[in-house]
């Protein structure tokens, strides 16, 4: 187990990806720390993570205010004493064209999306740049990187989390310690059900995304992955002829 006596922070941890990255970094033998607005789900997780062999914590924690942050951090370093890993995966999406988006659905996912990861960021960065290894990984969106009708606020939200993993990564690069963006494409969670309608066994699944947290933070360190970009096979962009001439 790579990850054997590692302590891993996982917001968002209650349901989906969240859950999925617990289960998966769980297996490789890290303690994991779960946070979420819902303590049904986290203390739930928790269970099936202790069935797996490893200790568990789960904190009721809304990310978008900063005393709730604190309190999480303080919590992960009374019980784990260190934390080596952060999965920023909480995250929240409401889709309008511009005309029709609202203030207050514009200012949550800027609250959640953005601030929260900056103030759970902000919560272990110091940490882990004084013990000189970490590792903070962004579950962004490939919305981040190409914006969609509709997708405005939601979008700048996660355009701004993918400059944050950058400088996160460019300030930690002296210390050892690294920050990745992962940007998947559709993935079958309930917040993708409650804003489209899909063919599901078309979407990626949360494992399909934890499997590449958990190959991300377990590689070598001399091993640096900036951001990875997975993509439903099914769903990826057809190749297209270009100017070839007929029969090339």
């Amino acid at each position: 187990m790579k990850l054997k006596g590692k302590t891993a922070v996982i917001t968002g941890a209650g349901r989906g990806i969240g859950r999925a990255t617990a289960l998966a970094l769980a297996k490789e033998g890290c303690n994991v720390v779960l946070a979420a607005i819902e303590a049904d789900q986290v203390e739930a997780v928790a269970v099936e993570v202790r069935a797996l062999g490893v200790k568990a914590l789960a904190v009721q924690t809304d990310v978008q205010h900063k005393s709730q942050v604190d309190a999480l951090a303080q919590a992960a370093f009374k019980e784990f004493g260190a934390v080596d890993i952060l999965v920023n995966n909480a995250g929240v999406a409401i889709h309008n064209p511009i005309p029709k988006i609202k203030e207050e659905d514009w200012d949550w996912m800027m609250a959640i999306n953005l601030k929260g990861t900056f103030l759970c960021t902000q919560a272990f960065f110091q940490h882990m740049c004084d013990r000189r290894t970490g590792h903070v990984v962004n579950i962004v969106s490939r919305a981040g990187k190409v914006a969609s009708a509709k997708f405005g606020a939601y979008a700048a939200s996660k355009f701004g989390m993918l400059g944050f993993t950058q400088t996160t990564d460019a300030e930690g690069i002296e210390f050892g310690v690294k920050a990745t963006a992962v940007c998947p494409g559709a993935v079958d969670t309930q917040q993708r059900s409650d804003n489209h309608v899909d063919d599901q066994s078309l979407l990626l699944q949360p494992e399909d995304v934890a499997d590449y947290v958990a190959f991300i933070v377990t590689r070598h360190p001399r091993v640096y992955i900036g951001e990875v970009s997975p993509i439903a096979q099914a769903l990826k962009p057809l190749p297209g002829g270009g100017f070839l001439k007929p029969g090339i």
